[in-house]
């Protein structure tokens, strides 16, 4: 991939890059671009949080499960030992200090402040893709952070508090530390960029794509830069992770670990032109099949960047590429897919996409390039609005607090209901046995066996209200021996399209 970064810019060994690159005059237009670019997303992020009950409302099963898991562990419980939790604890600990907030203003209130933080993110996020990339000029600086901007599953993914742009985060962190510009950087910036990438890593598992195509890169000078960059993923993982894994070895290993392999080989499976669809950031047209079309489109214009002349693919170009393609490959493997994972790919896809872009286009060429980059920057971004603009949210804090008592021991089947009712929490110890992903601890003893029904069993004994967003969404195994124990100790009231079912005597 060449582009129009410096009229001079050169490969090792002195070739030129590109025999049609022009001469760029500073940086400020560069990073101007980053700038307005970075604005955008940080604009629709907080757009979405405008729309009717999408602060304070539920807007996802997600956001509850890790904000609850927080909110657990400022409370003394710790996740693996003391409840399940299906993925590391890294973001959790970022959240801690919100959920230690709680404490003082509630939980309702500290996840809306939580989501807050989410615009933050989005633009940070474009401002590292623009830093990656800025050095193969303003052409590709713009496709890159503006791809970025408005990628449909970033914009959606941070409406609230998810996974996928906090990992982007850190992902786009280690990246701008381990390379400077083109090539590899030193022992130390392979040490410092293997701990963001690390960390990120103890936010989700999937950041071991971009860790194992480095690694590769690194190859074959092991002691020169392999080994830094390992000892750092090393630091970077095991210091936030270590202490949970202490506490619980064993069950840490079967939430993290073995309870994802089960996902992978579960039933359902979401269909191929819908998750390239998310994948791409094409339009569900024509059942997906328009994104199909897209792929190739995008895997065509890369593979011509990369074989345009007889120069060898820089490290930089591989690990857009190849971390591109290995994303793309992980998020094909479970069998259930939400649009949010693809979140994860759009770092990744913008700098492959947008290099190739700007390689293939000659210098005389390059203002009009730049024209309709524009161009096409300001017609996603009013879509992204129109979209927006029809988005809501339902807030049920006022039904579940008609029914649920403040510091009433209460179980849900989505955490988010009590979290913005304020009732997630109870002083009652062990009330609903800590359980904070109802789906999560269902998959993780084995869905409707014998075990996960006692679990459920058990919670049900040590909760005296339980809110249930519906009876047949596979959150909570409810065989029939469950069902009769509901119907034999608490009684039905419906509230605001909730199940809410009350402890006989209470």
């Amino acid at each position: 991939m060449r582009d129009d970064f410096n009229a001079v810019a050169r490969r090792p060994g002195g070739l030129p890059r590109s025999p049609f690159a022009p001469v760029e005059q500073g940086q400020g237009m560069t990073w101007a671009i980053i700038a307005a670019t970075s604005l955008i997303a940080m604009a629709l992020s907080v757009y979405q949080l405008t729309r009717p009950g999408m602060l304070f409302g539920l807007t996802e099963y997600d956001d509850g499960v890790y904000f609850g898991s927080a909110i657990r562990l400022v409370h003394g419980a710790l996740p693996y030992r003391d409840f399940v939790l299906v993925h590391p604890p890294g973001f959790e600990l970022l959240a801690s200090p919100m959920a230690l907030l709680s404490r003082a203003i509630g939980t309702r209130d500290a996840m809306a402040a939580l989501r807050l933080c989410m615009p933050l993110v989005a633009a940070v996020n474009v401002l590292l893709v623009g830093a990656l990339i800025r050095h193969r000029g303003r052409l590709s600086t713009l496709l890159g952070a503006g791809l970025m901007a408005v990628f449909p599953a970033e914009v959606g993914a941070t409406h609230t508090a998810l996974l996928e742009p906090v990992l982007d985060l850190f992902c786009l962190l280690g990246a701008l530390l381990v390379f400077g510009g083109e090539t590899l950087g030193g022992r130390r910036q392979l040490l410092l960029g293997g701990v963001a990438f690390g960390f990120a890593g103890s936010v989700k598992g999937w950041a071991l794509i971009p860790v194992l195509v480095i690694a590769v890169l690194c190859l074959p000078q092991v002691s020169r830069r392999l080994a830094p960059f390992a000892c750092g993923v090393t630091i970077g993982f095991a210091v936030p992770t270590l202490p949970f894994v202490i506490a619980a070895p064993g069950a840490f290993y079967h939430d993290v670990v073995a309870t994802q392999l089960v996902r992978i080989a579960g039933s359902g499976r979401i269909p191929l032109t819908t998750r390239l669809a998310d994948l791409t950031g094409g339009p569900a047209l024509l059942h997906g099949w328009l994104a199909i079309a897209m792929a190739i489109g995008f895997a065509a214009v890369v593979i011509a960047a990369m074989t345009w002349s007889s120069e060898r693919p820089t490290a930089f170009e591989w690990f857009a590429v190849a971390s591109t393609v290995g994303v793309a490959a992980l998020l094909m493997l479970p069998a259930q897919f939400y649009g949010h994972y693809a979140a994860f790919i759009a770092p990744f896809l913008a700098i492959a996409v947008a290099s190739a872009v700007g390689s293939l286009v000659p210098a005389p060429l390059l203002r009009t390039g730049l024209a309709i980059a524009a161009l096409g920057l300001i017609a996603l971004t009013a879509n992204h609005v129109r979209i927006i603009g029809g988005e809501h949210a339902s807030d049920k804090a006022l039904s579940i607090d008609a029914v649920i008592p403040a510091g009433a021991c209460a179980l849900a089947d989505s955490p988010a209901d009590l979290i913005t009712a304020d009732r997630f929490v109870s002083p009652s110890p062990g009330c609903g046995d800590n359980i904070t992903d109802p789906y999560g601890t269902t998959i993780s003893y084995g869905r409707s066996k014998p075990a996960a029904v006692a679990v459920w069993r058990h919670a049900f004994e040590n909760s005296d209200y339980l809110v249930l967003y519906s009876l047949r969404n596979g959150r909570i195994p409810l065989v029939p021996s469950l069902r009769a124990y509901l119907d034999e100790h608490f009684r039905l009231v419906r509230t605001d399209g909730l199940l809410v079912y009350v402890r006989n005597g209470h």
